[in-house]
């Protein structure tokens, strides 16, 4: 950046701090939501939902599932680094279990009654 000092003076110590300011790039990130099904002894991927964001190199992006999914181990959030080289990413989902879905549409059963 335009802050950053144009030259340094090194000296003999074997520890020496050098401050630069640093503008990160910014990047679309796109994550695809496959759904996995196991047809008898095959797994089946579907492609459920795609979504998109910007972000930049360095953010740590929270994942959701899309409503009524889970990850294959059961939660619905994810961390995402962003990294230099991230660009898409993909992701297995599974339809979540029929107590989980109660939760998550509870607001919309509730307006219905």
């Amino acid at each position: 950046m335009k802050n950053n000092p144009k030259s340094y003076i090194f000296t003999k110590k074997y520890n020496q701090t050098i401050n630069l300011k640093v503008k990160p790039h910014t990047k679309y990130v796109t994550l695809y939501f496959n759904q996995v099904d196991y047809d008898g002894k095959h797994k089946k991927l579907t492609l459920y939902a795609t979504m998109y964001f910007l972000a930049m190199t360095g953010q740590t992006a929270t994942i959701l599932t899309p409503a009524g999914f889970t990850f294959k181990d059961g939660s619905t959030v994810r961390k995402l680094d962003i990294k230099e080289n991230t660009g898409e990413v993909l992701y297995e989902v599974k339809k979540a279990p029929f107590k989980q879905q109660i939760k998550i549409y509870r607001g919309y059963y509730l307006l219905g009654l």
